[in-house]
């Protein structure tokens, strides 16, 4: 114990080295870092709101630079058609797409136009043969991506479109490389039609029913 009068210890901390040396093996290179974007849902509202970042992305060169983009319901139409003309967005040398308005923004903006998209849908599939999804994937397929498959998506970045299996309950990824849900299995290099990944994507049951897929080739 200190005596009467002594000075008391000091209570600062230490002070750190700045800056910190590495020790052996810290300098080894780790997993490369990529940039991905998650696109979220919510109709066309969603659509519309992503077609704005898109569009401030690609002004700020970020867009080409992406590694993945993964999207849901809304969110998914607007990253199918950015999938399906990434090959003709005619990017510059700082990364700007010159195309990004023609080719994307505006047949999205096309489509928002048709406010009752959805109703026809339903109409159709509760008074024609087929399902209200089926019908939904007919007017995207109509309006938007034509015969487009999901190996028509580029390699890089790559689209991942989120759905939900109703028969497992678990969340299913659609995109060029696979069809996978890890409780049924995997298809490798799924022949399925954009127009139908998206409208898996973004039915909405009971309003919009689930799309039907076949589980053929699943592994």
């Amino acid at each position: 114990m200190n005596s009467p009068g002594s000075p008391k210890p000091s209570r600062s901390r230490p002070e750190m080295l700045v800056p910190v040396r590495s020790s052996p093996g810290d300098e080894e290179p780790g997993p490369p870092k990529r940039t991905a974007l998650g696109i979220s849902g919510g109709g066309y509202q969603a659509m519309l709101f992503h077609v704005g970042v898109l569009r401030r992305l690609n002004e700020a060169g970020i867009l080409a630079g992406l590694d993945r983009i993964s999207s849901v319901s809304g969110g998914s139409i607007a990253a199918g058609v950015l999938g399906l003309f990434w090959d003709g967005l005619e990017f510059d040398d700082e990364g700007v797409a010159g195309a990004f308005v023609d080719r994307v923004e505006a047949p999205l903006r096309e489509l928002a136009s048709h406010h009752h998209l959805d109703l026809e849908s339903i109409a159709k599939g509760v008074l024609l043969p087929g399902t209200i999804g089926d019908k939904l994937a007919d007017a995207y397929r109509d309006r938007l991506f034509g015969e487009a498959m999901l190996q028509d998506l580029p390699e890089k970045p790559r689209l991942i479109i989120n759905a939900t299996n109703i028969d497992s309950g678990e969340l299913a990824l659609f995109s060029r490389p696979y069809l996978s849900d890890h409780r049924v299995g995997w298809i490798e290099n799924p022949e399925i039609e954009l127009a139908v990944a998206v409208a898996c994507s973004s039915a909405f049951p009971p309003v919009l029913s689930p799309h039907r897929l076949k589980r053929a080739g699943a592994t």
